[in-house]
């Protein structure tokens, strides 16, 4: 059994859909937040390759060929896709292709998650994982030289680098990765101040009970009557 051919469609997102996207991929693969300027080399290197996605098919992040394995049952659960005039530089020349020819096998995902993953562990863990040190470090030139060293693409080196640098600038001054990743990043809560104790007085003392005179009257009748008996 080998790699199924799929019909290539369209899947084009919006550059917040994108980042999302490389966040939640790259949380998952790593257990880890991303730096903006890691997403940035990210993300230009899949706005030069598909137009900001509006060439992109069936979620190849960075229009990744499909090279089929020597044992076919390696390839069980892969998928991809022919496209129409892929073209290469060879020799100095734009060489078009047609399908079915192999140059126009191209990786096909089900769903924006997979590809992503799937492009974050390709560049990270397997042929091109030298360039990966180019992505922590935030440095776009440094990674198109890298790619170009390990024949990822075909075109000159200075033109990729160019629009490697133009889109990871735009990607930079524009505050979208900072609206997206603050959700998974939310601000510390604050405490409410504690109240101040209040102090309460202690109720003032009673007042003197009034003076018991009852003994000093009954003297006084005492002796009134006493002074009328004697009389």
């Amino acid at each position: 059994m080998s790699a199924t051919c799929v019909t290539a469609v369209k899947t084009k997102y919006t550059q917040q859909q994108m980042i999302t996207g490389f966040i939640e991929g790259w949380k998952q693969l790593f257990n880890e937040l991303p730096k903006k300027e890691a997403i940035g080399v990210i993300w230009s290197q899949n706005a030069l390759e598909t137009g900001s996605t509006a060439s992109m098919w069936n979620n190849n992040i960075g229009n990744v060929k499909f090279v089929p394995s020597k044992n076919p049952d390696d390839d069980n659960g892969k998928t991809y896709m022919m496209l129409s005039n892929v073209w290469e530089i060879i020799n100095g020349q734009k060489v078009i292709f047609q399908p079915p020819n192999p140059a126009t096998w191209f990786m096909a995902f089900p769903t924006l998650k997979d590809g992503v993953m799937f492009h974050l562990d390709f560049l990270k863990n397997h042929r091109y994982k030298s360039s990966w040190s180019a992505i922590e470090a935030g440095d776009p030139a440094q990674f198109a030289h890298l790619l170009k060293m390990q024949h990822y693409y075909t075109a000159p080196e200075a033109d990729y680098v160019k629009a490697m640098n133009i889109y990871f600038k735009k990607f930079m001054a524009d505050p979208t990765f900072e609206q997206v990743i603050a959700q998974y990043n939310p601000a510390p809560v604050v405490p409410a101040p504690t109240p101040d104790p209040v102090v309460v007085a202690p109720p003032p003392p009673p007042p003197p009970a009034p003076a018991n005179n009852t003994s000093n009257i009954g003297d006084v009748i005492s002796k009134v009557w006493s002074w009328f008996g004697n009389k």
